[in-house]
């Protein structure tokens, strides 16, 4: 009786280590720094919040701060769809026959599986954007400018569930 008693209390301790997204509150901050050839480097971080959902108009409202270097940004974006454990699940899936490939990688958040898609442009600037089971869905992004001869990494450094469930839970 007592090794049921301990498992169940064990399966309920790590299940609530999870939590459901999107949902109001959640909010994710990604930092790193865009560095140029000379080396100078300039730090660049993008928050991500969900801040409302419209049940007339089913839409989401996320808030989007970016700063690089002394430059700061705000701009609010509603949109219908934001990713879900859903979205991870089917990229997951798919990510090999899409040309992604299935990997761990580490952000100051911690350690993620996800799949890391590249995109090359006509001028030869790649970008690689690792995807996985976060809020927003992306884990680390790292592009290469080949015109402005410059290298922008950046990754999750915190993820703050929301304390409100998302509508239909």
């Amino acid at each position: 009786m007592f090794a049921k008693v301990a498992i169940a209390s064990l399966m309920m301790a790590v299940s609530s280590f999870a939590f459901a997204y999107p949902t109001l509150g959640d909010k994710v901050e990604w930092t790193g720094a865009e560095v140029k050839l000379d080396g100078t480097s300039t730090p660049i971080t993008v928050t991500k919040e969900v801040t409302k959902w419209d049940d007339a108009t089913m839409m989401w409202t996320v808030k989007v701060d970016m700063t690089k270097g002394d430059q700061t940004s705000t701009k609010e974006v509603m949109t219908k769809c934001l990713w879900s454990p859903e979205s991870w699940t089917m990229m997951k899936e798919n990510c090999v026959m899409e040309g992604g490939t299935l990997e761990s990688v580490t952000v100051d958040a911690g350690t993620y599986d996800s799949c890391r898609m590249n995109t090359v442009s006509d001028d030869g600037s790649v970008t690689k954007k690792w995807w996985g089971d976060v809020p927003f869905g992306l884990i680390k992004k790292e592009m290469t400018d080949v015109k402005a001869g410059t290298k922008t990494t950046v990754g999750i450094k915190t993820i703050t569930p929301g304390p409100t469930p998302a509508p239909g839970q």
